[in-house]
């Protein structure tokens, strides 16, 4: 793909309903955002005053490297997918409505972009805004690193970064090149863990990062504040994706089955959240044999391991012990006056 701008970084902002936020959200970025950086900001349809305030926030700004798109309300993948077709940078990079930068962001992030040596640079984000990254004058000491170089074709190398889980879409800045034509999963929440690990297997190099360069506002409206029925098909989704590359691409079996675990046990606390224990369907109990039979059971614990050969028990004793939870404060947990 050309970069027909010159632009190294596209930022890309979907936003719905966050005019509560979305003043800070600009501030932040336009805190150390160049001319080498476009920003995308695709509002989605919001009926609050959202537009208002991105009207209000460039009324008196000449930034030409601002691109504004207002569409009907289609959910966050297509809003991030129309980003994604008008970004030219050789690098995108993503930033939600309601969430902070670092006032570094650019300053460590763009010398690393400019080298062109990486096809993902990954950092870190906090929940604490008092530990976000605020260098000393010399940056370059602070930014702690490390390169991750992929010589064999078991991609044995992404074994921390899979291990880990950490598939938070916007500690994450991706070559073009390497996204290419993939796109994100219309009508899908958790996208982020759809999308980002079969990014990781196109890879040479990528750098990481472990500096906390975002904050993540811990937001009511958020969707992990706001479970609803149909997330934990979107995690096991996820899964059924990973076991059709697994069966594609054997060799990567290994660093693949961590993600797998990862999404088991993420739609697993995801069901207990919202059910109170581990009322597994039945296409997720085919969807979790059937994961374990692609797996390499070597990196699975013992523990995870009989959960996922067994959901039918899992889900048994969980239900048996949120029944016996619930009768003993109906019972025995004596009522406020």
């Amino acid at each position: 793909m050309t970069n027909a701008t010159g632009y190294l970084l596209s930022i890309i902002v979907p936003t719905y309903n966050n005019a509560e936020f979305i003043t800070d959200t600009l501030t932040s970025l336009h805190k150390g955002i160049t001319e080498e950086v476009e920003l995308i900001i695709v509002n989605d349809g919001s009926t609050d005053s959202t537009e208002e305030r991105i009207n209000a926030f460039y009324r008196n700004r000449n930034d030409n490297n601002v691109k504004y798109i207002a569409q009907k309300n289609q959910g966050v993948a297509i809003a991030r997918n129309v980003g994604l077709a008008q970004a030219t940078g050789k690098y995108i990079g993503f930033v939600d409505s309601d969430d902070l930068v670092s006032p570094d962001y650019f300053s460590v992030l763009l010398p690393k972009l400019r080298e062109e040596k990486y096809d993902i640079i990954d950092f870190n984000l906090t929940r604490d805004i008092r530990n976000i990254h605020s260098a000393s004058k010399d940056i370059e000491s602070d930014i702690i690193e490390r390169e991750f170089i992929f010589s064999d074709a078991k991609f044995s190398s992404l074994t921390p970064i899979f291990r880990a889980g950490q598939w938070h879409l916007m500690t994450k800045v991706f070559h073009r090149n390497i996204i290419g034509e993939d796109r994100f999963e219309e009508h899908r929440r958790y996208e982020d863990m759809i999308f980002c690990p079969f990014q990781y297997f196109k890879c040479k190099k990528i750098l990481k990062i472990d500096n906390n360069l975002y904050y993540y506002r811990l937001n009511n409206k958020s969707i992990t504040e706001n479970i609803i029925e149909g997330d934990a098909e979107s995690i096991f989704f996820a899964m059924r994706k990973m076991c059709n590359f697994i069966n594609n691409n054997s060799e990567k079996r290994t660093v693949a089955t961590l993600m797998i675990i990862n999404c088991f046990m993420e739609g697993r606390k995801l069901l207990r959240k919202k059910k109170g224990y581990y009322c597994y369907r039945e296409n997720m109990i085919n969807d979790i044999q059937n994961a374990l039979a692609c797996c390499d059971n070597s990196v699975i614990s013992k523990k995870t391991f009989y959960k996922m050969k067994y959901p039918h028990l899992d889900c048994y004793f969980s239900k048996m012990k949120f029944i016996a939870k619930k009768s003993y404060s109906v019972f025995f947990v004596p009522k406020g006056n």
